[in-house]
């Protein structure tokens, strides 16, 4: 046993001194030109090596270097493509010898990677490959070799081996990446890495801290983790992630966002919390939410579930000065397909709520797909609109006329600006939206159903159907943005409306009552407010019935018409100023900026109306003219007897503007209608007197019998 313990002892000795007079004979530092003859072989760049290279052999094998570059050719802003102050790695030596391999600390100090991309092209990641990689290029193709036929191994060889690393340490590290081709900078300032004791099988604990830029963002962002790498080293796990970041730009400011998890691996749910709160122009944010996260294991579908988001804005650009936006969703995202699916789906923006479904699929121009509905939407109360349009039409009213007909004045830019449709070209896009009760611009409707599509630049609403106001509207609509100017064509059908609460409602005008049938057929080329008014064109039918005209009582008019005729003075009766009829058509002509009609027909038991004019769409003036005429006996609005007056038409002028609309008597044109009718009259009764009196007919106190009846008639 003696000789045993002393032959061992002595090989102990020889191999202690052996490798000692191999450290004190071979200086590793004399191998640094092979190292970079080798890299320069396999790269074509050179690697500069300025520090000491110093060797470790027992317990472990390993090594220190100091300062390391790996150049940039000529050309490029900086001279290294990557450096390093320091670096250490290690591998113990005993364990090896049962397969297991154990590798000490792991550090690098200082370490800079630069990467840059010129204006022409050329990047200082071209040539890596140096001139083995030209010769072999320049080789002709050859055909792949078969795959040798593998052995089988032995138990031995099935052996696993064990790995461990005392741990992982980047200090200090830096990166730029330039493309001056595309001009954007992307600058990591700062990389500070650990990584403590591991081993596959056991958890271990990572942690970063980072900071840097892109452009003008600055951001900066530190966290940890637990990392599990599987035992067969084919598979990994994470938990106790916590992540805290921040960015900022002259006009971004991401305070703080925060990310936390609980627990992920393939194929297994996650919980996911996150806050983010900071300022972008106009507007400032507080948002948190969480969702369950699950990737499945072929890395194929992202599935989240029960992912809500609740937000806190603020800001001078948002429809109200604070908002809360809410959002709750299950989806689903395939990788593959580039195919993101909300199969449930609950967004809240304040007192508005929409619930469905969505698709979206990745693609050059992405395709969207949605079935929404709401059980109200009050856009006049979210927008803040309901008082304020009141408010501006009384202001509009009090200014009177002045504003109208200047288009080109203040407001004139906005009015001839259209409006940006590129979206429509980036789109494909369709889908369904139903809602229970809608308002806006002051109109109530209800049970709308909504159907459109984007697609090749072009808007098509296939259909809106909607009660409205006691009747019914169904409309179609396309919008075609190719041209150099968009192009329209718009067709409506409302059946059954009241007429009155409507624009009551909509233009603070009760001017007109009754039950109302439009359609509406119209197209044009340009979105502009300007343009609309001056190239549409089509047709608007209107019939009305069991309604009134307000403003204007054409039965006191009719009296008015028969005191002038008779020189008098219109006896005064307080009532109501408006004209009830029973039925109202019309066909209006859109077309060059003006809206005109030539078969204006009113119908009442009492009265007849027809007329005919124009109103320029550009300026708002109206210039109507309206034919009234007694077609029964009986007593008129007011009680007073008009059979006196059965064979008069009355004519009255429409003059004035949209806000405020003239009526008067056409006096000239009142009284050449006299003059005919009594000139009528006077030839009926001279044949009369003839027929009746013959020869005595002509006699002159006859005729002057005669005359003095006419003007009791006509005066």
């Amino acid at each position: 046993m003696k000789k045993i313990i002393m032959a061992l002892l002595a090989v102990a000795v020889v191999a202690v001194v052996g490798i000692a007079a191999l450290v004190a004979l071979i200086d590793p530092n004399q191998f640094k030109p092979m190292i970079a003859e080798q890299v320069k072989k396999a790269t074509g760049r050179d690697l500069v090596i300025e520090g000491d290279i110093s060797w470790r052999f027992f317990p472990s094998i390993g090594f220190d270097i100091g300062k390391t570059e790996f150049k940039n050719p000529q050309g490029f802003a900086e001279p290294n493509l990557a450096q390093f102050d320091q670096a250490e790695l290690s591998v113990s030596v005993m364990p090896l010898f049962s397969q297991q391999l154990e590798i000490g600390n792991v550090s690098l100090l200082g370490g800079r990677v630069f990467i840059q991309t010129l204006e022409n092209g050329v990047s200082n990641l071209d040539g890596l490959s140096g001139q083995e990689a030209t010769e072999s290029a320049e080789e002709p193709a050859k055909a792949p070799a078969e795959p040798p036929v593998s052995e089988p191994t032995t138990a031995a060889e099935q052996q696993a081996w064990q790995i461990s690393l005392a741990g992982v340490e980047i200090s200090n590290a830096s990166a730029l990446i330039l493309d001056d081709k595309a001009g954007s900078k992307t600058e990591i300032d700062r990389l500070d890495f650990t990584l403590d004791q591991f081993a596959p099988g056991e958890w271990t604990t990572a942690q970063f801290n980072i900071a840097g830029s892109a452009a003008e963002l600055s951001f900066s962002a530190e966290g940890q983790t637990k990392l599990l790498i599987a035992e067969q080293l084919d598979g990994a796990e994470i938990k106790a992630l916590s992540l805290t970041a921040s960015a900022k730009d002259v006009v971004n400011d991401i305070r703080n966002a925060t990310i936390s998890l609980d627990r992920f691996k393939l194929g297994d749910w996650s919980t996911i919390e996150f806050a983010i709160d900071g300022e972008i122009p106009d507007l400032s944010f507080t948002t948190q939410g969480s969702t369950q996260l699950m990737v499945d294991e072929a890395i194929k579908l992202v599935s989240l579930k029960g992912a809500k988001l609740n937000a806190e804005l603020k800001g001078a650009g948002l429809p109200r000065p604070e908002m809360t936006v809410g959002l709750e969703a299950d989806a689903k995202y395939n990788l593959e397909k580039g195919l993101a699916e909300l199969a449930t789906l609950k967004a809240a923006v304040d007192e508005l709520a929409l619930k469905g479904s969505a698709s979206f699929q990745s693609a050059d121009i992405p395709v969207i797909r949605f079935d929404l509905s709401s059980d109200k939407i009050d856009l006049d109360a979210f927008l803040g609109t309901a008082e304020g349009k009141s408010t501006a039409s009384q202001e509009s009213g009090e200014a009177g006329s002045s504003e109208v007909g200047s288009p080109d004045t203040a407001g004139g830019k906005a009015k001839n600006q259209e409006p940006d449709l590129s979206a429509l070209k980036t789109l494909d896009l369709a889908g369904k939206v139903a809602i229970d009760q809608f308002k806006a611009a002051n109109a109530h409707m209800s049970n709308v159903k909504l159907a459109l599509s984007v697609k090749n630049g072009v808007l098509d609403l296939s259909g809106l159907d909607a009660n409205l106001y006691q009747g019914s509207i169904h409309a179609t609509a396309r919008i075609d943005a190719n041209g150099q100017l968009p192009t329209y064509k718009a067709t409506k059908q409302i059946k059954g409306v009241q007429i009155q609460p409507l624009l009551v409602d909509v233009a603070q005008n009760d001017t007109l009552a009754g039950t109302g049938d439009i359609s509406v057929n119209v197209s044009g080329t340009g979105l502009a407010e300007k343009r609309m008014r001056e190239n549409i064109a089509g047709t608007i039918d209107i019939r009305f019935a069991d309604g009134a005209i307000y403003g204007v009582n054409i039965p006191e008019m009719i009296r008015e018409a028969r005191a002038t005729l008779k020189g008098q003075k219109a006896e005064y009766v307080k009532e109501e100023k408006k004209t009830d009829f029973s039925a109202m058509t019309a066909t209006i002509k859109l077309a060059k900026g003006v809206a005109s009609t030539s078969n204006l027909d009113i119908d009442s038991p009492l009265i007849r109306i027809n007329g005919n004019g124009s109103t320029s769409l550009v300026n708002e003036t109206i210039d109507f003219a309206v034919n009234t005429s007694v077609v029964a006996t009986s007593k008129g609005q007011g009680g007073k007897e008009i059979d006196e007056v059965a064979d008069l038409t009355v004519p009255i002028d429409v003059k004035g503007n949209w806000s405020e609309p003239a009526f008067s008597l056409n006096i000239a044109q009142l009284l050449k209608q006299n003059n005919e009718l009594e000139q009528k009259a006077q030839r009926e009764v001279e044949r009369g007197l003839e027929k009746l009196l013959g020869d005595k007919a002509k006699d002159d106190n006859i005729k002057k019998a005669a005359d003095k009846l006419l003007k009791g008639l006509f005066n």
